[in-house]
């Protein structure tokens, strides 16, 4: 109860003040983030100015979570200050000087204001059109000082899906496997690597997570009874739930998308199939059928397929099944082993990971085939999971020597390191 009790916390204290009506022209979509086209703009981020007293060191830690986020959104090039007019003042929507910022070539800009009043962090933004030279948007956040980063991140959320009509992705989770303790464990953090979290305590060795659709629990595969078990953590309590305990594999589960049925690797005749469950783990019903192992089921957004891997060609390769008439199709064609395979939340694309020269890189494709894009270049990568819009793409590299999470972006983007430790840490699953 004690992690629901510090979540609800961080829920009620971080409050969002419309600062002024939303100004003509909102609804706007500035970045068309599905366009083939598209490309960074310039956006002009002077430095955060303190509307008060500032205790030292709340603004730098600041600046750098915003600029982590804006970074890692893959929409911006953000400028170089010293070039940046207006200096040592708060822009506002009454003082903005268009024609100084464009003339140092800004596409847009973000004004950032802070205040601290005993354990209250206070932060506003204004964000402006310098193009168009219209005001975009502006709001106002508060929250204590330990809700501070998530304050942050929401208000990089609100930048996002002003300037995109979609929801940033810097108040989501990711799971993932770890062996810092010398066990392979379930653990939980922030996007960007923060508040790591212990999910699983059992000594023995976890592997697989994968997120519930409402983002309360998950599933993973544990072998504390000697065989691949599926279990379902709740995580507002803590309370385990074994869902299938069939003799051998329970494993490489992935959920639906309305939450009603489980599919994951079993045993089949000699070989491993994908089966589907219900949401207790019950009612078992083979989906495939063959001589082959299939294995790493996941589903089309809308539920009716389901993307899966399977040696039936004499190596591993992407196939689909469509749920309502079986009808089967090969997806991958090029490399001899691709494996772990990711739909797209966005239903257009399929990540997964496939050999090269040697080494595991990470690839998306379209569903018909075309399309084919290799996303990562150095290292040995594996386990492709996207995040809720669509748009990023976490996966595990060995490019550092040991296995370290990393998020690159359908387009290349980055890539950016978010775990740094001594342990492996692979197989990571973005929460909804």
């Amino acid at each position: 109860m004690e992690r629901s009790k510090k979540k609800a916390v961080l829920f009620f204290v971080v409050m969002m003040v419309i600062l002024l009506p939303p100004p003509a022209g909102s609804g706007i979509v500035y970045i068309d983030i599905d366009s083939p086209y598209i490309r960074k703009s310039y956006l002009a981020l002077p430095e955060i100015e303190e509307l008060g007293k500032v205790p030292q060191g709340i603004k730098k830690e600041i600046e750098v979570i915003l600029t982590q986020d804006l970074t890692i959104a893959d929409f911006f090039y953000l400028m170089k200050r010293e070039k940046l007019p207006q200096k040592g003042s708060y822009v506002t929507e009454a003082t903005v000087d268009f024609e100084a910022w464009e003339r140092v070539g800004a596409e847009f800009l973000l004004s950032v204001g802070l205040s601290v009043k005993g354990e209250q962090v206070s932060m506003e933004f204004r964000l402006f059109d310098v193009i168009q030279r219209i005001y975009i948007a502006g709001k106002r956040y508060r929250a204590p000082t330990e809700g501070m980063r998530l304050m942050v991140h929401r208000m990089a959320d609100e930048i996002i899906h002003q300037l995109t009509g979609e929801r940033g992705i810097f108040q989501t989770k990711i799971a993932f496997v770890s062996d810092r303790t010398g066990n392979k464990e379930i653990y939980m953090m922030d996007f960007n690597g923060h508040k790591v979290e212990i999910i699983t305590r059992n000594g023995s060795i976890n592997i697989s997570p994968a997120w519930s659709p409402d983002g309360r629990s998950l599933l993973y595969t544990c072998f504390r009874r000697r065989n691949p078990d599926l279990y379902q953590v709740f995580l507002s309590t803590g309370r385990i739930v074994l869902l299938s305990a069939v003799t051998g594999l329970n494993a490489a589960s992935a959920w639906s998308p309305d939450g009603k049925r489980i599919a994951l690797m079993m045993r089949g005749d000699g070989n491993t199939d994908i089966y589907l469950l219900n949401q207790k783990g019950k009612n078992p019903s083979r989906l495939t059928r063959s001589w082959a192992n299939e294995a790493s089921p996941t589903w089309s957004p809308d539920g009716k397929q389901i993307a899966f891997v399977s040696d039936r060609s004499g190596s591993p390769q992407i196939y689909i099944v469509d749920l309502g008439t079986k009808r089967m199709r090969r997806l991958t064609y090029e490399g001899s082993y691709n494996c772990s395979p990711a739909w797209s939340p966005k239903g257009d694309k399929i990540a997964f990971a496939g050999k090269e020269g040697g080494r595991f890189h990470i690839y998306t494709i379209r569903l018909d085939g075309s399309d084919l894009r290799r996303l990562t270049r150095k290292g040995n990568n594996e386990h492709p999971s996207w995040a809720p819009n669509g748009r990023h793409i976490a996966f595990d590299s060995k490019r550092k020597g040991n296995a370290d999470i990393y998020i690159t972006t359908d387009n290349g983007g980055g890539p950016w390191r978010i775990t740094n430790s001594r342990a492996n840490e692979t197989e990571s699953a973005w929460s909804p």
